[in-house]
């Protein structure tokens, strides 16, 4: 029996060149997406094997012994980075249950290019505007944001009101940029802002306070989810108050 690392991209094929009867799928991720793998093995023409991570599977014994087995990425989603074991025993207990749980998720996500961080920098709006920020995913991006934190800052003391929203601002501000440098920016969180007189929203979600030049954190319990027609926006709660958001978020498909 033999383990191997794995890393399956969301095209293509990952062979491990090892002989056995048995494979089991001993861990697996690709950052919390469908990490089930499509295995065939080696002379076998078409027979392929859907395998969650956990699972195992055995060619029968009137079958030749495979020489190789071929892995590939069953959903398409984000890269699979996990564990295999081949060979021609069986292992029947968890013995390697740890493994799953040693996998970095949010590594696998920026290595696929899934992870981003964008601000909104705004300058004080003038007098009697309210200033407005928004982090928003266009209806057709296919895309789901899940928001892991928010700082927010301001030069003046002011409470910031966040908001989920239905419709884009008017200023596009920029995009999110990908924690894997070299890799394309965000086509699903965009970053919009604009200078109102009156507040463009008004069911607030919840309020955090902005002491002055002070940075605040928002990291909650569990993250945020931005489905594709949907917006998070933010408004400093006095006029004429400049307001910097930093957005942290992943992106994963809207299935």
């Amino acid at each position: 029996m033999q383990q191997f690392d794995i890393t399956v991209a969301n095209t293509g094929a990952f062979p491990v060149h090892a002989p056995g009867r048995y494979i089991k799928y001993v861990a697996g991720s690709n950052g919390g997406g469908d990490a089930s793998l499509i295995v065939t093995p080696g002379g076998q023409g078409g027979s392929k094997i859907v395998l969650q991570p956990g699972q195992a599977y055995r060619v029968a014994e009137s079958k030749p012994t495979p020489d190789s087995w071929t892995l590939a990425n069953s959903a398409g989603g984000a890269t699979i980075i996990g564990k295999v074991v081949i060979g021609d025993g069986r292992i029947d207990d968890n013995t390697f249950s740890g493994v799953v749980q040693t996998v970095d998720g949010g590594k696998v996500r920026t290595l696929a290019g899934a992870s981003f961080i964008g601000m909104n920098l705004t300058a004080a709006p003038g007098a009697g505007q309210f200033q407005h920020v928004q982090l928003w995913n266009p209806a057709g991006s296919g895309k789901r944001l899940v928001v892991e934190q928010i700082e927010t800052v301001s030069s003046v003391g002011v409470g910031f009101t966040h908001y989920a929203t239905t419709a884009a601002i008017s200023t596009l501000n920029g995009y999110g940029v990908s924690k894997l440098f070299g890799a394309p920016a965000s086509a699903a969180g965009l970053l919009y802002k604009q200078n109102n007189a009156t507040l463009l929203w008004t069911a607030a979600e919840m309020l955090t306070n902005g002491p002055i030049n002070t940075t605040s954190l928002f990291k909650p319990a569990e993250p945020f989810v931005i489905p594709p027609g949907y917006g998070w926006g933010i408004i400093a709660q006095a006029t004429n108050a400049d307001l910097t958001a930093t957005w942290e978020w992943y992106e994963e498909p809207n299935t």
